[in-house]
């Protein structure tokens, strides 16, 4: 699993482990990556397992002799398969012939036929046969409906005939009360007769859902004791060389772990790594493969380590490593004010700044105003890693207007922003314009990432022109959000249904090529709350 780098420059080396939730991907990592993306397309039968779209991984190591290598890895299986030469093994391999994880899930495999099996072998013809009982009885009852009323209206027109004789008393009226009271009896025996039958059909279907549904209760005891199971044998290391295994590690914080924790590329590196006494040096995750329609994924993009599965997981494994800083504590540049009068305050927000108070304790750019400004109050936010004008207002009345106007969605915003080249060549130019419109939601396994959502996404739409394209491919372009979604045009740009680019320095997006996020909130064009006229505030930025 070790594959040697002789010819490296051992200067270039990183010094320190990176953050896998938040990283610009060390040269070498990106040069490894390339070489695991050329070989899997020499290998046309790992290709093709692959085609659909995979998450790899690549670790930087030290032997115990100082050689320096790497390791690769991939996210779940590759076409059933948990081994792939070459790669690094599972934590714990679930595939195992004759094992207990595929002992049991062949049982609840077994299941799961007989509940098929139920389902269309009895219970379907079940309900089709209380389905046309049901049709019949409607349909008997009608005619019996019918019979009867016909039947009063002849009765009705011989006693209307009898009447206008004049006669007070005929012998045959006795006769049309007993056909009446006949015909109603009649009615109630059919009545009775079909709710017996339809009860027996009803009953028969219930006893059969009531069978399915036991068995679906065993299957979910047998695959949650599984699940518990399988957590309890996924053994974990650190470098400080202590050992736990994935559910202890969870429910030290009161959780349970997710389905399919411990299967990510990272973990397994990182394990394979500390049982084989390798120094772990530089890691980075990336996408091989077609790209998904939900999630933004691109082929040889990089992207931080999922937070469901593996924050918890990584955060145990990687004790006693020294981990280079985030950066999210770093802050580019100073608070500058924009403008200011009795009713509102535009400032220049810094990158690497919230605009509101977070759960991470940082001081956000409303607290910092507050010094200043006491009773300030936040109309609208940008992300912490964008930076421009973010309006605040100064008094109550000022802030009731503006949000409306944020709701309304009648201001009008433009953003800078530098998107990633494209890896497949140019693909925009200078004058290009257009609109997007995809549809926004959050990701709830990859917090705080956003997804395309054509089922349960909000609308979201944003309008965008191209400025210039660099020598190097970067694109300069202007971006005009008509709606507000979280990160709207970090989606909108990054998703291949989008531009296709990410933003330079998103680092949740595929475009980990700095430390800044080259994003910024250019102008913004509101109705003044004071005035009612129209208010226009700009600023300048250096991100290009």
């Amino acid at each position: 699993m070790f594959h040697p780098l002789p010819d490296i420059d051992l200067s270039a080396l990183p010094h320190r482990f990176n953050d896998p939730f938040r990283y610009v991907p060390h040269p070498l990592v990106a040069h490894v990556a390339e070489i695991v993306i050329s070989d899997i397309r020499q290998d046309t039968a790992l290709s093709a397992a692959m085609a659909e779209g995979k998450m790899l991984g690549v670790l930087l190591v030290k032997d115990s002799g100082g050689r320096t290598g790497y390791l690769k890895g991939f996210s779940g299986n590759i076409g059933r398969e948990s081994t792939i030469p070459g790669f690094v093994p599972p934590i714990y391999d679930l595939t195992r012939p004759g094992g207990h994880f595929k002992t049991k899930e062949a049982e609840i495999s077994a299941i799961n036929h007989k509940i098929e099996e139920i389902e269309s072998g009895r219970l379907a013809p079940a309900i089709h046969e209380l389905e046309e009982a049901r049709a019949l009885y409607e349909e008997e009852a009608s005619r019996c409906k019918e019979e009867m009323a016909a039947a009063k209206l002849r009765r009705d027109d011989i006693r209307k005939a009898w009447d206008a004789d004049g006669r007070e008393y005929y012998p045959d009226k006795g006769d049309l009360e007993k056909e009446s009271q006949f015909l109603k009896a009649e009615m109630a025996r059919m009545k009775r007769r079909w709710k017996f039958r339809l009860g027996e059909l009803e009953d028969a279907c219930t006893a059969i859902r009531e069978e399915i549904l036991t068995l679906r209760h065993e299957r979910a005891r047998m695959s949650d004791e599984l699940q518990k199971w399988i957590f309890s044998q996924y053994i974990v290391h650190n470098a400080e060389g202590r050992w736990a295994s994935i559910s202890s590690i969870f429910a030290s914080a009161g959780l349970v772990p997710p389905g399919g924790t411990g299967e990510c590329a990272a973990p397994k590196l990182l394990e394979y790594a500390f049982r084989n006494a390798l120094q772990p040096l530089a890691m980075g995750e990336f996408w091989y493969g077609e790209s998904p329609e939900t999630a933004v994924r691109t082929q040889g993009h990089f992207y931080p380590s999922c937070t469901s599965k593996c924050g918890l997981l990584l955060g145990f494994m990687m004790k006693g490593m020294d981990i280079i800083s985030d950066g999210t504590d770093y802050v580019s540049g100073q608070v500058a004010t924009v403008f200011e009068d009795d009713h509102i305050l535009a400032v220049s927000k810094p990158s690497g700044m919230p605009s509101v108070p977070g759960l991470d304790g940082r001081k956000s750019l409303l607290e910092t105003l507050q010094e200043r400004h006491p009773g300030i109050e936040a109309v609208h936010r940008l992300d912490m890693d964008t930076s421009g004008i973010i309006l605040f207002a100064k008094n109550p009345q000022a802030a009731f207007y503006l949000r409306r106007q944020f709701e309304m969605h009648t201001i009008r915003k433009t953003y800078i922003a530098r998107l990633t080249p494209s890896l497949e060549g140019a693909s925009l130019r200078a004058g290009d314009n257009g609109s997007i419109t995809l549809p926004l939601a959050a990701d709830y396994d990859e917090r705080p990432r956003q997804k395309v959502d054509r089922t349960q996404g909000k609308p979201a739409h944003s309008d965008y022109m191209v400025e210039s394209v660099e020598k190097d491919g970067s694109i300069n372009i202007k971006l005009y959000p008509k709606t507000g979604r979280t990160h709207q045009l970090r989606v909108h740009c990054a998703h291949l249904k989008g531009l296709g680019h990410p933003i330079v320095g998103d680092m949740l997006y595929g475009g980990a090529q700095s430390t800044r996020l080259h994003l910024h909130a250019l102008c913004i064009v509101f109705i003044h709350p004071a005035t009612g006229e129209e208010f226009i505030i700009k600023t300048h930025a250096n991100i290009y």
